[in-house]
């Protein structure tokens, strides 16, 4: 079951937009946030900019996982991971990459999840839909999932 949180738009790092987001993901002692969006959206941008805000270092790079995967990032004592499964293929698999046990990740952000096939999707706790709003602001719109 899904429940829509809200559904706004912003431009690309709004302040108020990323608190929203953080005031919702601190509610869970863990979440995996799905990112869905045409290419180019703004997902990666996104990540950059939560990340950032959380308090990661603005000379740590926030760059795109679409050839690596995933990307890490420490935070004080959090870790979070950014995963994308664009170019996953029947030989993806997150227990190579570590994902369940290399470390106790606060968060995932994850693009193109279902992309892993079906053994290998990461259950979303969140979705954060990204559309284009005009030619400088995005259309976000956040669910939570209800296991």
């Amino acid at each position: 079951m899904a429940q829509e949180l809200f559904r706004q738009s912003h431009a690309e790092g709004d302040p108020s937009l990323l608190e929203a987001v953080q005031r919702e993901l601190s509610k869970y002692p863990y979440f995996v946030l799905w990112l869905q969006g045409e290419m180019g959206a703004g997902k990666t941008s996104f990540v950059r900019a939560y990340l950032y805000e959380q308090g990661l270092s603005p000379r740590t790079p926030v760059v795109s996982p679409t050839y690596t995967i995933m990307n890490e990032y420490q935070i004080g004592k959090d870790w979070y991971a950014h995963l994308d499964l664009y170019r996953a293929d029947e030989h993806f698999s997150l227990a190579e990459l570590g994902v369940h046990d290399a470390r106790p990740y606060r968060g995932l952000f994850v693009e193109w999840p279902e992309q892993g096939g079906p053994g290998e999707i990461l259950p979303a706790t969140h979705i954060l839909k990204i559309e284009a709003d005009g030619w400088e602001r995005r259309l976000y719109t956040m669910i939570q999932i209800q296991n």
